[in-house]
């Protein structure tokens, strides 16, 4: 017998809080090392993704700037 579907009361819609998602390809060295970062900082491995993102593009505006 299929599973019923959920009633629209339970279904959850869609925020659009104006980010994307991707996917990435870390090599399992580096994505050790981040998770052991992270673990120690009690943070998540994608906050320090996003800190090196908001570092490289805050590195590529001072260039601009200069």
């Amino acid at each position: 017998m299929p599973e019923p579907e959920p009633s629209p009361a339970t279904k959850r819609a869609k925020v659009d809080d104006g980010k994307m998602t991707t996917s990435m390809r870390i090599e399992p060295e580096k994505l050790e090392a981040l998770k052991i970062i992270a673990a120690r900082e009690r943070i998540r491995v994608n906050d320090l993704v996003m800190q090196g993102i908001d570092h490289v593009i805050a590195l590529r505006r001072q260039a601009r700037a200069a």
